[in-house]
């Protein structure tokens, strides 16, 4: 038997609309609060200005005057382009953002939407009661409701790849073509969102699924094309656009020589990055005393359905073994973020894990006489699976974040107005981590500099009278911005930075 309700009160369907929305709020709360509305990682930042050109109807924008003063990372400033660096996918989102004037809604919005994918996949595969547990445990994931806050493409990354599992697994257990045509439209977006992850995690998904429908496997194959041929050829024609060949994606236009290992020997990879991908994903993603990855040895007791555990278990570990071999490992925004994607599927898995250890101990408790205790046990176990990691790890990770991540800080531009900076202003931005920092100014500046009231250029000495006789403007201020390293406030949060000092000064 099972202590948790097979019937709730509410409808279950409400009650994940309530947990999305309590996600949604939640990201956007801690969006102003812990990083002010604005990107705190160059890539986020490069997302963001892509999104902020295509919200104009631009593919690119041509490349401004000194172009050296304008300079950031993972942004292409080239002699014909200037643009972001990454597939084209969640700039499309962020668009939409820009377009509302709430770019840093777009993340909170599709972590909503992956909470609600989640229990529809969980409703699919199993019952309501562990799609809706599932959307419990993503909602109050620490790790998720952090990096829902930023402008990173992960969260779209989870929402699409997440939704394309769920119609995949409808797929299973029917002989409609709706869901198979979602899931290849979703599945290729994810390709325009993250090309790598979406072949790592969904391939073991579509084989699944595929060989589920083997009796009709050339239909099925037909429509998830279908599905795919235009999300896909967009993802074509945008990189024809941009390098000339369809396969060519931005970022080796950026930089030629990137590889997927970087040169470095595939076992060293691997051998350092899954064991770590295991231990930090135990110790961030809900942050238990016991770890996080434990629960996961209650599906080793036979149950039914099963095989669909191994289904879900098959995305997590493709994901994780792919990145496994690339050559960098990033903790980002409070966890390790080539996993991200993976948290819907593990929300699952977790929620099978506590119904399997909620019958156990309900079997326990009838054995003992004491079934009348059964439910307010299993309420009191749920309440704490959801109250925890908001109590606990997500305020220390928010406190943590709140300083100058990876040398990115809003705080320059909130002093902007005390400092007397007039509307038609030309800042030059200097400091000691200036090559870091002056990504946090790029989406202050208009699209086109030249016409922009205030434009906000690097600080290049050497470069300074062409930077003035190209953007005259009726004042000229230099903001000088002074970082240090933080000390690691925990063991998974890094590249956290203090303001020292903020100096405004007025040149002319």
């Amino acid at each position: 038997m099972s202590a948790l309700p097979k019937s709730w009160p509410v409808r279950p369907a409400l009650l994940v609309v309530g947990l999305a929305l309590f996600a949604a709020a939640v990201s956007a709360f801690l969006g102003q609060r812990v990083f002010g509305g604005v990107p705190h990682v160059a890539d986020g930042v490069s997302y963001a200005f892509q999104g902020k050109i295509f919200a104009a109807g631009r593919l690119w924008l041509e490349p401004p005057l000194v172009p050296d003063a304008f300079k950031t990372q993972n942004v292409l400033l080239s002699d014909t382009r200037w643009c972001g660096i990454y597939p084209p996918g969640f700039p499309l989102l962020l668009a939409f953002g820009w377009l509302v004037g709430a770019p840093f809604l777009v993340n909170p919005v599709l972590l909503g939407l992956s909470v609600v994918g989640v229990f529809r996949l969980g409703t699919a595969l199993f019952d309501e009661t562990t799609g809706l547990l599932g959307a419990l445990l993503l909602s109050v994931s620490p790790f998720a409701l952090l990096m829902g806050s930023g402008f990173m493409g992960h969260v779209a990354g989870l929402c699409v790849f997440t939704w394309c599992l769920a119609f995949l697994s409808e797929s299973c257990r029917g002989t409609r073509a709706r869901p198979l045509v979602l899931s290849g439209l979703l599945g290729a977006f994810g390709v325009v969102v993250r090309p790598q992850a979406v072949v790592f995690f969904l391939l073991p998904a579509l084989l699944g699924a595929l060989i589920a429908r083997r009796k009709e496997l050339v239909r099925s194959a037909g429509f998830l094309v279908l599905g795919g041929a235009a999300p896909l050829a967009l993802l074509l024609a945008y990189n024809f656009a941009l390098s000339g060949h369809p396969l060519r994606m931005a970022y080796l236009v950026w930089d030629p020589n990137l590889s997927f290992t970087y040169g470095f020997p595939s076992s060293q990879l691997f051998s350092l990055h899954f064991p770590t991908f295991l231990y930090d994903l135990d110790a961030t993603v809900w942050g238990f005393p016991w770890g996080d990855l434990l629960l996961l040895v209650f599906l080793l007791i036979p149950a039914p359905s099963r095989r669909w555990d191994a289904w879900l278990l098959a995305c997590i570990l493709t994901l994780l073994l792919g990145f496994s071999f690339y050559r960098f490992y990033e903790i980002n925004h409070s966890g390790p973020r080539y996993a991200f994607e993976a948290l819907g599927a593990l929300a699952l898995l977790a929620a099978r894990a506590v119904r399997t250890a909620s019958g156990l101990a309900a079997s326990l408790l009838e054995r003992l006489r004491l079934e009348r205790f059964a439910g307010s046990v299993a309420a009191a176990a749920i309440g704490f699976l959801a109250i925890y990691p908001l109590a606990t790890l997500l305020p220390r990770q928010a406190e943590a974040l709140s300083h100058a991540y990876h040398a990115h800080t809003g705080e320059p531009l909130r002093r902007l107005a005390a400092a007397g900076v007039g509307p038609s202003a030309l800042v030059l931005v200097a400091g000691n981590t200036v090559e870091w920092t002056y990504g946090s100014f790029l989406l202050a500046n208009g699209l086109d500099p030249r016409h922009a009231a205030r434009v906000f250029v690097r600080d290049l000495p050497q470069k300074r009278a062409e930077i003035l006789a190209a953007y005259p403007r009726s004042e000229v201020w230099r903001v000088n911005v002074t970082l240090e390293p933080q000390p690691l406030p925990n063991a998974w949060i890094d590249n956290t930075w203090d303001v020292v000092d903020v100096a405004w000064s007025r040149l002319r």
